[in-house]
């Protein structure tokens, strides 16, 4: 079973490259519908269209940072097959935030280049500071996952990374059509990172071994964990009875984790005991309603 695990977070990180490179196109698709809207838009004469035209980079990084992060923001949810409502509110929030965060990295770029750095400087330092701020605030909706350095860290790596590769195909003219395969691989390369990052930090899983999720796997990559039938929960358990909105909370205290209870109308089980917190070990049987779940350590 350690080897399946090992398969997921390898598939996970694939997922994860894959949502990068949709991301790409996202902000490269958004780019050219926004340029034809101005373009059409200029016709009219409208007063400030020049204005933002004069700030096209700034313009294009809202667009690059809605895409982006529209599909990282829903990277989790997108995983484990939430339910299309929940992954729709995820993307408007990634996405809303994105375009923001995109208009500020980019602003900074462009200061930059009037303060005299070469323009490729500073348009890898934007990226670099999409790729820190994009994962800083999808961080924020799991400031509980306690890697929140790390992965901030390593997006701002993966930024840097793709930032660099696209200027480097800026440089011998192969970026492709309007920059397309420059901003796929800037997604991809902050997702990718990310991913590596999440991968080192997962050493424990559940697997649902009943009903109607069964064979579902749950990678354990933060420090708490919620278990429940709610849908802001980390692990959602879907058709089963007498599981709680907030059931269960599992605890990651060095080598140690450990689940208690949450909610004083349910029942946690461990090996079929009932216990309010209980350290687990590996092979423990876990019972949240009627579901079953078992515990590995990778």
């Amino acid at each position: 079973f350690s080897f399946s695990i090992l398969l997921m977070k390898s598939t996970r990180s694939l997922h994860n490259a894959v949502l990068g490179l949709l991301g790409g196109l996202a902000s490269w698709t958004l780019m050219q519908s926004g340029f034809h809207a101005f373009d059409a838009l200029s016709v009219t004469g409208l007063s400030g269209l020049n204005i933002i035209w004069l700030n096209k980079f700034i313009f294009e990084g809202a667009l690059v940072g809605l895409g982006l992060g529209m599909v990282l923001q829903a990277r989790v949810s997108l995983w484990y097959h939430y339910e299309l409502v929940h992954i729709l509110s995820k993307m408007f929030i990634g996405a809303f935030i994105g375009a923001i965060l995109g208009l500020i990295c980019f602003s900074i770029g462009e200061l930059l280049q009037v303060w005299l750095v070469l323009p490729a400087l500073s348009r890898i330092a934007s990226w670099t500071l999409l790729g820190l701020l994009l994962v800083g605030t999808t961080e924020l909706f799991h400031s509980r996952s306690g890697f929140l350095r790390p992965r901030i860290i390593s997006g701002g790596i993966g930024g840097a990374i793709g930032g660099g590769i696209f200027e480097l195909l800026l440089l011998y003219q192969m970026t492709g059509p309007d920059h397309l395969l420059g901003l796929i691989l800037v997604g991809f390369s902050i997702s990718l990172f990310v991913g590596i990052t999440e991968n080192r930090a997962t050493s424990f899983a559940l697997r649902v071994v009943s009903g109607k999720q069964e064979g579902q796997i749950f990678l354990l990559d933060q420090n708490r964990f919620t278990l429940g039938y709610g849908s802001q929960n980390d692990f959602i358990l879907k058709g089963y009875a007498e599981v709680c909105d907030l059931h269960a909370n599992i605890l990651k205290k060095g080598k140690e984790v450990i689940i208690e209870n949450a909610d004083e109308g349910g029942e946690v089980l461990v090996n079929y005991r009932l216990v309010d917190q209980q350290s687990m070990k590996k092979g423990d049987v876990i019972k949240i309603g009627t579901a079953l779940l078992q515990y590995y350590e990778i």
